[in-house]
């Protein structure tokens, strides 16, 4: 027997109830997935497993921050500045070995409080470095006791080199006689912004650290032979006068320009004597920062 067949709308009827349950499966699937997305974390408990044993406690390690991400330092604090100049006062760290092997004694300059806003951060600064300074010599240099009676000693003294309302700069210069080669001279030179109490570093006042030293470097060498007269030698004074950033470790500020100083036998075989030449202001405001500390100081 031939079987009949179902019309069109018997055939929806029996396929619909299929599609329904296609739909709603479709519906569930969607509303989960909005779900997962627009639910609320959940809470996970980060906190360290309790250790059996205590391990040794070790300085912790600064994090790396991404690539992406831009380390913005914090500006430093500024004050206002007095109409008039700070008061500085000649002071001394001294110390002596309970066996008299050594004896520091360190002049340097110390600021009255309330001459200008950030004396005591400026004071505690000054003699810090004058303290490291000397536990370094201690232990090192003399802690070797030289025969005889001798006593190694390391002094300092401090020329001030400029000294306004808004800036500072010294010169330090030591004496080391610990070596039985005999005394040795060396420099360092300190250089404040009174309004922040900060130290200024020689990238603050250049756009460009390099192009800063090639203009220097330049400048150095006539200016070098103008000091030294006779004494220049050119097989010294090249080198010791290059664009390094060591050939310039020590300058200062003073108002016709900046105060290099060179290292004993750095530019000069001239005794134990200590070389300097200031390059004008003139010469270096092509390459300094306009708006830097010094800004007002170069002329601009």
């Amino acid at each position: 027997m031939r079987a009949r067949r179902k019309s069109t709308l018997a055939r929806a009827r029996d396929v619909a109830p299929v599609f329904v349950v296609i739909g709603i499966g479709v519906a569930a699937v969607f509303v989960a997935m909005n779900v997962l997305v627009t639910a609320a974390p959940v809470p996970i408990d980060q906190s360290p497993s309790p250790s059996v044993s205590a391990l040794p406690s070790f300085p912790s390690t600064p994090s790396i921050l991404p690539a992406s991400v831009t380390s913005i330092p914090t500006p430093a604090q500024t004050a206002s500045l007095p109409a008039g100049r700070p008061t500085i006062v000649n002071s001394a760290l001294s110390a002596s070995a309970s066996n008299r092997a050594w004896t520091v004694y360190l002049g340097y300059p110390a600021f009255v409080e309330g001459t200008t806003p950030w004396a005591d951060d400026i004071d505690a600064d000054i003699l810090g470095e004058l303290q490291t300074r000397a536990a370094q010599w201690e232990q090192g240099p003399a802690a070797n006791r030289q025969a005889g009676a001798k006593v190694n000693t390391l002094s300092g003294t401090f020329t001030t080199e400029l000294l306004t309302p808004a800036l500072a700069s010294f010169t330090m210069t030591w004496v080391d006689d610990s070596s039985p080669s005999g005394p040795g001279t060396s420099v360092e030179t300190l250089n404040y912004d009174l309004s922040t109490g900060q130290r200024i570093a020689f990238d603050d006042l250049f756009i460009d650290s390099s192009n800063a030293l090639a203009v220097i470097s330049s400048a150095a060498v006539p200016l070098l032979q103008q000091e030294l007269g006779a004494d220049y030698d050119p097989s010294i004074a090249v080198d010791g006068t290059a664009p390094s950033p060591s050939n310039y470790d020590n300058w200062s500020l003073t108002p016709s320009g900046m105060k290099i100083t060179f290292a004993v036998g750095q530019v000069s075989s001239r005794g134990p004597t200590l070389p300097a030449i200031v390059v004008p202001w003139s010469s270096l405001r092509q390459v300094m920062v306009q708006t830097g500390p010094v800004a007002t100081l170069a002329g601009f």
